[in-house]
């Protein structure tokens, strides 16, 4: 996208057309108070803004329609914004038309059919901004944000203020969350991020959904499966108690399913004095069975008894180990080995024989290495006795279990011998095939074959998840606009110090975290702010952005080809007369705004005809390429509005 025309229309229905050329410089040159600065409002009004910046003045009492004619390559485009209504500094009513060849519009023609957001992201979408979105890492309170049009902009206007401004490199960058805004939109549009990040990212929405619900589902057969086993280990202990089926350990479930649906079918009766007799053995089997999982659970908790014990005595052991270790240790600091002498048989006071003498430095060193082997035995034995200690839990919590199978059998035997004692051993066999029945009936279908099934599904969604996260992975954003930043650096590099700017023999680079230009000094890194003078403000900030645009353009990134820069020769144009005239009076003040300029012309020459830089500047100079790139003299009365608008706009309000 690239700047063919700006219109204005006044009242009466009078246009003032404003040409521009593509892929070259563009200089509006002028005296101050002509109306170039204005410019950059209006091109940023027309490109989406909302609030219209210029002063109040002549261009506000005089303009009613704001237009801009765009050249988008496959294409042009036409858009028009009425001026706020009075007392308002904005609004959101536009117009838009695209076509081959289209022409400024006249004024009966104008229409506000669409809004400001349709604006951006017609436009947006026109010249490459696909779907994206930037979320903020979790428990942030920053809302997600998508860059469009109007965060691309900000990337290509400088006004007066920004483009001398220490503090600032970016359009905007100092307003109340722009600059949070720049960073997480800048890596977009560097390219740092997939072109498919937006349904990236809804595919991981999607695929965490399905994980939770996959989660979800396995857990309730998990639980329903757990119930079902619970619920079938009390009938078949209950089914074993009546004599109906023959083994006190219950198979594997099919198997007793099986058994119980074939415990259903009819049979002989059993003379009822046996049958009592087998059903009083198997209740008693089944009390036998409680004891012995009641002594198994007293048994496994005086095992892990006497294993914390253990621990517990090893702590006090192991303290007085390590002190005494560390005693003996100092032999180390001294310097003596082993070898060093036998012991001293002789006191060192009296000279008499001692009947035990010192232990010789070969003696101590030994017993160090006993006290070492002895703490590397506590400290092997740990993992064992964590693992022993793991084993019990598991082992009681499934002794526990059994132990509530078992008890939850006996409780219902006795309940059905109270509720069917008066009933014949047959009958209460009956009544339990009935009971069988209707619980083999309520059970699940699922079996463990559904329940496998439902894991794979599980783990499926679990590692679509993860391979998604890997791909938006933040830590590869960041090394991928690391990675584009680079070149970036080597362009604003080799111009520094063809601007012969401060620091611009060393590295220099741009810094996204903090949204500035640092010289990498042999003193250390220096930004922006810390670098001296308005002609190094300037001269950073200019380097900066034409190192971006260059990249933009060599890597195809849906950026406006377009950089707008106003008074860029601010820090060499101090007195009225220099403003006048257009050139400075200083040979050295004149040779830096040469270099400057012939810097921004020989790059766009380099990109032509993919990148537009206009520039609104006191500058004149004489030289024969500034003067085939200037195409507005604002000088001798010449200003942006025609003093006949002014003149209606006073005339207005006496005939009124």
């Amino acid at each position: 996208m690239q700047l063919l025309a700006i219109i204005l229309y006044n009242s009466t229905g009078d246009r003032r057309i404003l040409e521009f050329e593509p892929g070259a410089l563009n200089v509006v040159t002028g005296e101050s108070k002509t109306g170039k600065s204005a410019l950059l409002d209006i091109l940023e009004y027309c490109l989406g803004r909302d609030s219209l910046q210029m002063p109040i003045g002549p261009i506000t009492q005089t303009v009613v329609w704001y237009a801009a004619l765009l050249d988008l390559g496959s294409g042009r485009a036409f858009v028009a914004r009425p001026a706020p209504l009075p007392g308002r500094s904005s609004t959101q009513r536009a117009m838009l038309r695209f076509g081959t060849d289209l022409e400024a519009l006249e004024f009966g023609e104008l229409e506000a059919d669409v809004d400001s957001n349709a604006v951006r992201e017609q436009l947006g979408r026109r010249i490459g901004i696909e779907e994206n979105l930037h979320e903020p890492p979790p428990g942030s309170a920053r809302h997600n944000v998508e860059a469009h049009l109007g965060h691309a902009t900000l990337l290509c206007l400088q006004r007066q203020s920004e483009i001398a401004d220490p503090n600032f490199l970016f359009h905007r960058q100092g307003e109340q969350g722009m600059a949070q805004t720049l960073k997480d939109t800048i890596p977009y549009f560097l390219g740092a991020v997939p072109r498919d990040q937006a349904l990236r990212r809804a595919q991981l929405s999607a695929a965490k959904r399905d994980l939770k619900t996959a989660e979800t589902a396995y857990r309730r057969a998990q639980e329903t499966a757990q119930l079902a086993g619970a619920a079938l280990s009390a009938l078949w202990q209950e089914a074993y108690a009546l004599g109906m089926v023959a083994a006190l350990e219950e198979p594997e479930r099919a198997t007793a399913v099986a058994q119980l649906q074939a415990a259903i079918a009819p049979v002989d009766s059993v003379p009822a004095p046996a049958a009592d007799r087998q059903s009083a053995t198997r209740t008693d089997q089944l009390l036998q069975t409680r004891d012995n999982l009641r002594n198994q659970l007293r048994g496994v908790a005086s095992e892990r008894e006497i294993l914390l014990q253990q621990e517990s005595t090893e702590v006090g052991f192991e303290g007085a180990v390590r002190t005494q270790t560390a005693r003996l240790a100092s032999l180390n600091l001294l310097g003596l080995t082993p070898d060093s002498g036998n012991a001293l048989t002789a006191c060192a006071l009296c000279g008499s024989t001692m009947t035990d003498p010192d232990p010789s430095v070969a003696d101590l060193d030994q017993h160090l290495r006993r006290l070492s082997d002895q703490l590397n035995g506590i400290d092997a034995a740990r993992p064992a006795r964590r693992a022993a200690l793991t084993a019990l839990d598991e082992r009681s919590d499934g002794l526990r279990g059994q132990l509530r199978t078992v008890e939850a059998t006996l409780r219902q035997l006795t309940a059905a011998t109270s509720a069917a004692d008066q009933l014949p051993q047959e009958a209460a066999r009956n009544f339990m095939r009935g009971r069988i029945h209707a619980t083999l009936a309520s059970l699940p279908t699922s079996s463990d074959a559904e329940l496998q099934r439902l894991g794979q599904s599980l783990e499926f969604a679990q590692g679509r998840v993860n391979a998604l996260e890997a791909e938006l992975d933040p830590a590869e954003e960041r090394e991928q606009v690391t990675s584009r930043l680079v070149a970036v650096s080597q362009d604003m590099t080799a111009w520094a110090n063809r601007l012969q700017l401060e620091h611009g023999g060393s590295s220099v680079r741009l810094d996204l975290s903090r949204l500035t230009v640092v010289a990498d000094t042999e003193q250390g890194p220096a930004p922006l702010f810390r670098i001296g003078s308005g002609e190094n403000w300037v001269g950073y900030h200019l380097v900066a952005h034409l190192a971006l645009h260059r990249y933009f353009v060599r890597q195809h990134r849906p950026v406006p080809r377009i950089l707008m820069l106003d008074q860029p020769t601010q820090a060499w144009y101090r007195s009225e007369v220099d403003q006048r005239s257009g050139e400075p009076r200083s040979d050295t003040d004149r040779e830096a705004v040469s270099r400057l300029f012939r810097l921004i012309y020989d790059v766009v020459h380099e990109l032509a005809p993919d990148l537009q830089v206009i520039i609104c500047d006191h500058a004149h100079l004489t030289e024969s390429w500034f003067q085939d790139s200037v195409v507005h003299n604002w000088r001798h009365g010449e200003k942006l509005i025609p003093q006949e608008w002014i003149d209606q706009a006073a005339q207005g309000p006496s005939e009124a």
